[in-house]
Parts: structure tokens; C-alpha cells; sequence
């Protein structure tokens, strides 16, 4: 079993004794300090005002979602997500009350976008298929932005053309006739001619 023993003022192994073996502690029994004399022995080392200049040393980035970049780490193309960011209350009227105090994060945030190759519309369709259906209410514009605008997806590139022919296969037996023709001539050759029959 353990037992505690709280008080606002220091005392001896003895006192503290009496007082869980429930005796009565006579006040004249603690010993007067002085520094202050209510009190026995002093705590260690002088009273010593606590500090009021600031945060606690850590990362802010951990619990922070609005932080400033560091200096050097603005983007070159913050002009144009704040263009960005300054037409999204064009898509939607749930866009209409962006706070004036968020728009600068969400440039910074639509500018990650940009840097990641994403154009314009892309952020714009982006948000169009987040907001929420018809007639559903947007309370805070802002924060749905910073959260539709936080994570910045891969680009997705346009799949390459398919190796060999180009041309639809109604064309590809086709060949350029070598006749003078004001547009490139295109006929189906029956051997191996190289003029259109009306060339020929």
C-alpha cells in the first residue's frame, strides 16, 4: 500500500509521521525561514520569474497547418496561384466567403500545385469534384480549401501513342501521290505506282 502526503508547507520526516498516524502537529513545530517565516527550509536556489518570451522550443510544423515558408522557399509561381486562388469564388457561390486572412496559405498551398506541373484547371476541377452536392451549405470556405488544396497528388500525364501506324486503317494503304497537287494528295495505289490517276 502507498500513501501520499501533501502539504503547502515543507516538513520533517517526524511531522509527517504524526500527521499519517493521524497525531495532532502543533504549528510551532515547523520551523520558520527567512525568507518566509510560515515556512521551514526555503526551495532550492532563488525565485525565479518564468519565461513569457515566446513558444516552446519544437516544431510548430507538427500541429501547425498555416506556417509561413522559410525564407528562400517562396515559390516562383506564387503570382499565379493567387491569380488561382482569386477565381475560385468564380466556380462556386460556396466559394464566395473566402476569409481575406486565408488567402495568402491558399496561394501558397495552390502554388505546391503548380510546382508539381498541375495547371490551373487542374486545381479547378479538383475543387469543383470536392465541394459538396447542391443546395449543401459551405460554412467555412477557407477550411475546405486548406483541405482539398493540402495533399498535391502525382500529375497524370497523357498515356503515349500506341508503337507503330498513326493512321486510321482506312488510310494506311494509302500513299502521296508525287504529282504537283496545291495540298498533299493521298490515293490507294493498285501496284506500286507513285502518281494518282489523275496524274497519270
Amino acid at each position: 500500500m502507498t500513501q501520499q502526503l501533501v502539504s503547502s508547507t515543507p516538513l520533517t520526516a517526524d511531522q509527517a509521521a504524526k500527521i499519517l498516524a493521524r497525531e495532532p502537529v502543533a504549528s510551532s513545530q515547523v520551523t520558520p525561514s527567512p525568507r518566509n517565516p510560515a515556512v521551514g527550509a526555503p526551495a532550492v536556489g532563488e525565485p525565479v520569474t518564468p519565461s513569457t518570451d515566446g513558444h516552446p522550443k519544437k516544431d510548430r510544423a507538427v500541429d501547425t497547418s498555416n506556417l509561413t515558408p522559410e525564407a528562400g522557399e517562396e515559390s516562383p509561381r506564387l503570382e499565379e496561384a493567387r491569380a488561382l486562388v482569386g477565381a475560385l469564388p468564380l466556380l462556386s457561390s460556396a466559394l464566395l466567403h473566402i476569409p481575406r486572412g486565408m488567402r495568402d496559405e491558399l496561394a501558397r498551398l495552390a502554388a505546391r500545385w503548380l510546382d508539381a506541373g498541375h495547371t490551373s484547371a487542374d486545381v479547378h476541377r479538383h475543387v469543383l469534384r470536392g465541394l459538396p452536392g447542391a443546395g449543401t451549405p459551405v460554412h467555412r470556405p477557407g477550411g475546405l480549401l486548406r483541405y482539398l488544396l493540402r495533399d498535391v497528388p502525382p500529375r497524370e500525364l497523357p498515356p503515349p501513342p500506341a508503337p507503330g501506324n498513326r493512321l486510321s486503317p482506312r488510310l494506311e494503304e494509302a500513299r502521296e501521290c508525287a504529282g504537283d497537287h496545291i495540298q498533299p494528295m493521298l490515293f490507294r495505289p493498285v501496284g506500286d505506282e507513285t502518281h494518282c490517276a489523275a496524274c497519270a
